[in-house]
Formats: C-alpha cells, structure tokens, sequence
C-alpha cells in the first residue's frame, strides 16, 4: 500500500447514475435509501489514501452526513496513523521539538492511618499487678 499516491477521478453524469443504479440507491454506509431528490456523494468505500482504488467497485453513493462521519472518524484517524509509520519506516523525523507539558504540582502521599498501639510492657515488671 503506498499511501496518498492515488490521484482522485471525479465520476462523469453517465458513471454516477450507473453507481447509483448498481447500488439501488442505497447507501454504502448506512444501508438506508437515498430519497429522491436528496444530495448524495460517490464515496471511496477504502480511502485513495490507503490504497483504494478509483474503480466502480470500491465507490458507492452514501449520503453526505454519511460521508462526512466515516471521513472524521474512521478515514482521517488510519489516514493520519498510515502517514506516520511510512514516515517512520523511511527514517524521516517529525518537524520541530516535541511538545511538553509544564508537568503536575507534587501531591503529598497519603499516610497510611495506623492504629495507636497499646503501652509496651516491660518483661520485668511485676506480673502481680
């Protein structure tokens, strides 16, 4: 997989109503049907960026709330992760110096609470009393 290599084609007028038709016009993420009249996109069902394909078969309609949701939550996240390791894999360092924190105040431990033991009694002291 190399990723983010993939460049984007956008779908001709013909090619849309043929992804629509193929998918009965329901939704590649949510599997409700897209009404008429209502806005959908062709979505890559796997990200260009992580080595889908441009091909009918990885594209599907969904509706644009759909679409937004998987691309925030799931695509960017594995998207993000997959530039890393490849970045990573390849020796090439992050940018700049790594941010730190300004650190948490000491906090006093606790004490363990320990129960007063009773007076210490001498071996000599007289046992009559």
């Amino acid at each position: 997989m190399d990723v983010g290599t993939t460049p984007r084609k956008s779908l001709t007028p013909t090619q849309r109503l043929k992804l629509f038709e193929a998918h009965k016009g329901i939704c590649g993420i949510c599997g409700q049907q897209i009404r008429s009249g209502e806005k959908w996109i062709d979505e890559h069902l796997r990200a260009l960026a992580l080595g889908g394909s441009n091909d009918l078969d990885n594209r599907a309609p969904v509706h644009l709330v759909c679409a937004a949701t998987k691309t925030a939550k799931e695509d960017m996240p594995r998207i993000a992760k997959a530039k890393r390791q490849k970045m990573r894999s390849l020796g090439i360092k992050r940018d700049g110096p790594k941010i730190q924190s300004r650190g948490f105040e000491k906090a006093e431990k606790p004490g363990r609470a320990r129960m007063p033991l009773p007076p210490r009694r001498s071996i000599y002291e007289d046992q009559n009393g």
